[in-house]
């Protein structure tokens, strides 16, 4: 499975985003859940180039203890994963009133174009479109490019 798109590239060090190059703890954090130590590290680049903060897990029981820690902006969820997968990191996610209330994005690459819905989820499909994948960092973890909820 290649890492790599070819329709965008991870911008550079002088990417512009929340906090840019700020204190670390300020930054909204993304929580990306990816077996594929390739693709995690081409997402995580994204995630900071973007100016956000990433926290990493292999499987879904390690994501669970990492959201023991902190809670996350957003949580990039891969399927297909050893442990715990995306499908049951996801139920035990929509168990809890404070996780549930946390965006969660599927990155796969399966052909089922039924997922996001069943999980009612948004899906990035791999290879992962930065741009696309820029577009959701915003959307979710930008203040400024959410919706007021007054």
């Amino acid at each position: 499975m290649s890492s790599t798109s070819s329709k965008s590239t991870p911008a550079g060090p002088n990417s512009s985003g929340p906090n840019a190059g700020g204190d670390p703890g300020q930054r909204p954090a993304v929580l990306i859940v990816e077996d594929d130590r390739d693709v995690a590290a081409t997402i995580n680049d994204v995630v900071e180039e973007r100016g956000y903060r990433a926290i990493r897990a292999e499987n879904g029981r390690e994501a669970l203890a990492r959201l023991e820690d902190e809670t996350p902006a957003l949580m990039l969820i891969d399927l297909f994963m050893p442990v715990m997968n995306g499908v049951e990191f996801l139920k035990v996610i929509k168990k809890s009133p404070k996780l549930s209330a946390i965006p969660r994005i599927i990155m796969t690459a399966a052909n089922d174009q039924m997922i996001g819905v069943r999980e009612d989820v948004t899906v990035l499909y791999k290879p992962v479109d930065f741009d696309a994948l820029t577009q959701l960092l915003h959307r979710y973890c930008d203040p400024a490019f959410r919706p007021s909820l007054h």
